[in-house]
């Protein structure tokens, strides 16, 4: 089942990306109801693999920090706990928490904080470059383990225990990454999605920084957008970052 995106699509992005480099888009991929393009369990990053993936990279890590840039309503955040726990168990997953998540919307951040985030009747979107399908969202029992059901599944309200596991604040990418201290260890910067938002030269800024302030055993994750609409791949190469098994992680072995 197809479905327009309105006010305009990414296809319509894409093609004036392909005119002009530098373009940056501020439209919204969705309409009003919803305007920011994000939903659970995002298919554009396998989270089981990608959790296991982190269990044997960090196995030797007492700590690792987590940061989620324009985190929007907390959806990925909420996925990435839910994940770890569900495939590391709640003890194995503590060194993972709290996750760090900010955005430069306040209303989202606001949103994200108090753990209710709205939804379509018994749907949830999952959103490719020309469709939106539609796939039910409450048929998996341990997703309603986190959460309480709102308004008959018009949204959902995660418990305080998964609450407790993030934190929430209005940032900008680029003033919260100058504030961490170079090198840092063990830490994991998802940039997912965002990228297309950017200046050319912004995005090369902020591949720049990210080198800079990845110390050993250090992970960018990112999204499909950021391949097929961005300049991110090729940055992270050539700011020392390398592929992995996983798709749209990278990492940074120093």
């Amino acid at each position: 089942m197809n479905i327009t995106l309105s006010p305009q699509s990414f296809s319509n992005y894409e093609n004036n990306y392909k005119k002009n480099p530098s373009f940056t888009s501020n439209y919204q991929v969705l309409n009003k109801r919803r305007p920011y393009c994000t939903y659970f369990f995002r298919e554009d990053l396998q989270w089981g693999n990608f959790v296991r993936y982190l269990n044997l990279r960090f196995k030797d890590a007492d700590k690792v920090n987590i940061y989620n840039a324009a985190c929007s309503d907390g959806t990925e955040s909420y996925t990435l706990i839910m994940s770890l726990i569900k495939h590391l168990g709640k003890e194995k997953a503590k060194k993972f928490f709290p996750i760090k998540g900010f955005d430069l919307n306040q209303r989202q951040v606001n949103t994200a904080k108090s753990g209710e985030i709205p939804l379509l009747p018994g749907i949830y979107y999952l959103c490719d470059l020309f469709s939106i399908k539609f796939h039910t969202l409450f048929n998996d029992k341990k997703f309603l383990n986190y959460v309480t059901l709102k308004n008959g599944k018009k949204g959902v309200k995660f418990k305080d225990d998964l609450k407790s596991l993030v934190e929430f604040r209005q940032a900008n990418i680029f003033d919260e990454i100058a504030k961490k201290k170079k090198n840092e260890e063990n830490c994991v910067f998802f940039c997912r999605n965002m990228w297309m938002y950017l200046k050319e030269d912004e995005q090369e800024k902020l591949a720049k920084m990210l080198s800079e302030v990845c110390g050993h055993n250090s992970i960018v994750v990112l999204g499909n957008y950021d391949l097929s609409a961005a300049h991110a791949h090729s940055l992270l190469l050539k700011n020392g970052f390398e592929e992995t098994y996983i798709d749209n992680v990278y990492e940074k072995m120093v």
